[in-house]
């Protein structure tokens, strides 16, 4: 299993592969308010540290 480094970018897809999803949910994770992505031309990335943080946030399913 590979392991989410802090200066890298990962796209949705990468995203996926690295947490065991499949692509639609790595989608929907990037496309939450508040998740930490940006876009790179056409294609949404975000940077390992950013998803790491994002990660100690605690959340309650029903927020939106």
């Amino acid at each position: 299993m590979k392991e989410l480094k802090d200066d890298i970018f990962y796209t949705p897809t990468q995203f996926a592969e690295l947490r065991g999803c499949s692509i639609p949910t790595a989608l929907s994770i990037y496309n939450a308010k508040d998740f930490p992505c940006e876009n790179y031309g056409k294609e949404k990335v975000a940077l390992g540290s950013a998803i790491r943080e994002w990660y100690k946030i605690k959340r309650n399913k029903n927020e939106e």
